[in-house]
């Protein structure tokens, strides 16, 4: 089972994470926090892996409506992008917003069909 739509870009990191950040603002969506797993494993390990990022997305309003459904929805939420580079290459993605809330039910999927239809666009327009 897919989990994540990740697409490889002939992009620098630096400059696929700058066009990936404009292009989550250009759908309406918000880069809310980050976490770079490649220094957390650099610090805590002292191994070096390359660049990865992953970014906290999200929209006051969807998160706002899912709160009101159910309090405790922020265990599933934000939804991650991811930015990372592999073997030379640069990759691009985002999670499955609608499969990461299924346990809470399906007026939670319904509700983020759309935001998930956005992340992905973001990850395209890259």
């Amino acid at each position: 089972m897919e989990f994540a739509y990740v697409l490889e870009k002939s992009l620098s990191f630096e400059e696929a994470e700058s066009r990936f950040r404009d292009a989550i603002e250009s759908v309406g969506l918000k880069v809310v926090g980050e976490v770079m797993p490649s220094e957390k494993i650099k610090k805590g390990l002292r191994i070096d892996i390359p660049p990865y990022k992953i970014l906290l997305i999200c929209h006051a309003k969807y998160m706002y409506d899912m709160l009101q459904m159910n309090y405790n929805i922020a265990a599933l939420v934000p939804c991650h992008g991811i930015v990372y580079e592999k073997d030379g290459k640069v990759y691009v993605g985002v999670d499955f917003a609608t499969q990461k809330v299924a346990p809470a039910g399906e007026e939670f999927v319904k509700m983020l069909e759309d935001a998930e239809k956005k992340l992905k666009e973001a990850v395209d327009k890259v």
